[in-house]
C-alpha cells in the first residue's frame, strides 16, 4: 500500500520538531522565594524578566537557575554585601550565551568564594542581595538577545506573587 504523500509530510515535519523540544533546558528557582515581578513592574512599566525574593539579604545559596552543565561567565562589580542598590551597573552578574545567540542573565547576588566562571549544573554563585539598580534582596532572571528580552520563556509558567521553592519550575530556555 502506498503512503499518500500528506501523510509522508506530516510525519517529517513532526520529526522536525524533536531536535528543538530537545534543545529546551529548564530553569529553575534558584533558592526558595516569592516571585515579585516578572513583564510589568507594579507601576506598570516593561520589566521583561523574573525576580524572585527570600526578603532576606545575604542569605545562602544564589544557584544558576538552568538545570543544565553550562559554562557560566561570573562577573563581580560590587564585592561589598549590598542590599538595597548601589546604582546602575554594578550589579554583579552570572551568564551564559546559548548557541542560538540569546544569553540567560541572573543579577543582584553578593559575591562569596563560590563567584568565579565555571562550567557547571545548578552550581552556587553567591549570595542573595541588591547590588546594581535594585530596591532590595532578589534574583533577576533574563533571556535576552541583542539587548532584546524575550518574555515567552516563564510565561505561562510563573506568576507574580507565587512562592517556589529551589528548583521549582520558572519556566524553559534555549
Amino acid at each position: 500500500m502506498r503512503t499518500p504523500l500528506k501523510t509522508t509530510l506530516t510525519a517529517l515535519a513532526s520529526l522536525a520538531l524533536i531536535p528543538a523540544a530537545a534543545a529546551a533546558y529548564t530553569v529553575g528557582s534558584p533558592f526558595p522565594g516569592t516571585v515579585t515581578a516578572t513583564t510589568n513592574y507594579s507601576s506598570g512599566t516593561f520589566h521583561g524578566a523574573v525576580d524572585i525574593s527570600s526578603g532576606r539579604c545575604n542569605y545562602w545559596g544564589v544557584e544558576t537557575a538552568v538545570q543544565a552543565s553550562l559554562s557560566w561567565n561570573v562577573t563581580i562589580n560590587t564585592t561589598g554585601i549590598v542590599c538595597n542598590g548601589n546604582g546602575s551597573g554594578n550589579q554583579n552578574e552570572a551568564k551564559h550565551t546559548f548557541s542560538n545567540g540569546y544569553t540567560f542573565r541572573q543579577w543582584h547576588f553578593i559575591k562569596t568564594s563560590d563567584s568565579y566562571d565555571r562550567t557547571c549544573n545548578r552550581c552556587q554563585v553567591g549570595n542573595e542581595g541588591g547590588t546594581g539598580n535594585a530596591t532590595g534582596a532578589h534574583t533577576h532572571m533574563q533571556y535576552d538577545k541583542s539587548g532584546t528580552k524575550n518574555t515567552s520563556w516563564y510565561s505561562p509558567y510563573t506568576s507574580k506573587g507565587e512562592f517556589l521553592d529551589r528548583d521549582e519550575l520558572v519556566g524553559y530556555v534555549g
